[in-house]
């Protein structure tokens, strides 16, 4: 009999689960193509932003975006962002998506062209989660 177990670290269950699920999904999809990507912004060999993310299919989804306050403001925003979409643009992605808090940079993503398709509300201090996409 099969039973539910709270685990303390995830590495095993996590593999099993994404071995599982990228098997069922060949089985509806075919196999398809997967891509991490992360770019980088410097000063000298200290890292002071970047932009991660992923391409699977033909969708880029950004994860992770930050840079130093000091640099905010001046283009490079807008540079990581069109770096990693031309990067995932090289590998097949049509489409980008993300997410970001209230508090964060939806005005940012939508100068840099990208619409809002959802978003939630009741996070602490009234904060609201934001989506967004836009054609590659």
């Amino acid at each position: 009999m099969a039973k539910i177990s709270v685990e303390r670290t995830i590495g095993k269950t996590k593999k099993a689960v994404l071995g599982g699920l990228i098997g069922f999904n060949a089985e509806k999809m075919g196999k398809q193509k997967y891509k991490r990507l992360a770019i980088s912004l410097r000063e000298g060999d200290k890292i002071v932003g970047g932009i991660v993310g992923e391409v699977w299919t033909t969708v880029l989804f950004i994860q992770l975006f930050w840079m130093e306050q000091k640099l905010r403001g001046k283009d490079y925003g807008t540079r990581l962002i069109k770096a990693i979409e031309d990067e995932a643009r090289k590998f097949g992605a049509t489409r980008s998506y993300l997410d970001t808090m209230s508090f964060q940079a939806p005005g940012f993503y939508r100068a840099c062209g990208y619409e809002e398709f959802g978003s939630i509300e009741g996070y602490p201090g009234g904060v609201t989660r934001h989506w967004f996409t836009k054609a590659l």
